[in-house]
């Protein structure tokens, strides 16, 4: 059941799909980061940083029938998908693939590199699955509309091609609670299932600062449980037909 979350682009949110999104829905998996060097100091599932050049030993506990959780860096994805595709057979210890996409030019167009890397590798479209990432939705327009405006390529390329899936409920919307729960050491996912009442709290708070404390978890529980039910219809959405 192991996963690849991939992209050649950078700052289009892997490792926060990884810790926000997936980690937390499949508990039983554990996360590995292939990285040149640890820089991740983020909240969430306890890493482990794996270089590119462990290849072999990652791929081993993917034999071995160890769930992984793989979120592979940009710096180094072609480095990776050129070992799979040296290693034939290799890129068959996923499940799937994960690609995050956001609107941004750039982003947009290493995304769609990423996609026919893998299918060029061989992986079925079945197994190559898009996250639109950053969304802006806009209330008062239709959902495809507001995302053909922001990733007509991707959809151009899916039509044109089908060589990936691409479902539109698979969406993480834009939102500030992403950059506040990392900034107070959380996941969105244990800020809206702790079961703690902070506004209750907040009335026997003593201090200036300790209610200073609740008041931001207050605001950060509030919208944590706003946008939980968008990342399971995500996470619902992005998995459907997945070949466990």
């Amino acid at each position: 059941m192991s996963m690849a979350i991939v992209n050649c682009s950078g700052n289009v949110g892997k490792t926060t799909v990884t810790r926000e999104l997936l980690a937390p829905r499949l508990p039983s998996m554990s996360v590995r980061q292939i990285e040149s060097i640890n820089t991740d100091d983020s909240a969430g599932p306890r890493v482990e940083v794996m270089i590119a050049a462990r290849f072999d030993e990652l791929h081993d506990e993917l034999m071995r029938g160890r769930d992984l959780l793989v979120d592979i860096g940009a710096s180094n994805v072609e480095e990776y998908l050129n070992r799979l595709n040296g290693a034939k057979g290799a890129q068959e210890d996923y499940a799937c693939f994960v690609v995050p996409v956001e609107p941004e030019s750039k982003q947009m167009k290493d995304s769609m590199k990423t996609i026919n890397m893998l299918a060029d590798l061989g992986v079925e479209p079945g197994r190559i699955r898009v996250l639109l990432n950053k969304v802006d939705l806009v209330r008062s327009e239709d959902r495809e509309v507001t995302l053909r405006r922001h990733f007509g390529q991707l959809f151009e390329l899916h039509e044109r091609e089908r060589t990936f899936e691409l479902n539109q409920d698979a969406l993480i919307p834009k939102n500030d609670v992403f950059t506040l729960a990392a900034a107070a050491g959380r996941t969105i996912h244990d800020i809206a299932t702790d079961g703690v009442d902070y506004k209750a709290q907040l009335i026997d708070a003593a201090s200036a600062s300790e209610k200073d404390r609740l008041v931001r978890l207050v605001g950060l529980k509030r919208k944590a449980l706003s946008i939980k039910p968008l990342m399971d219809q995500a996470f619902t959405a992005l998995m459907a037909g997945v070949d466990a």
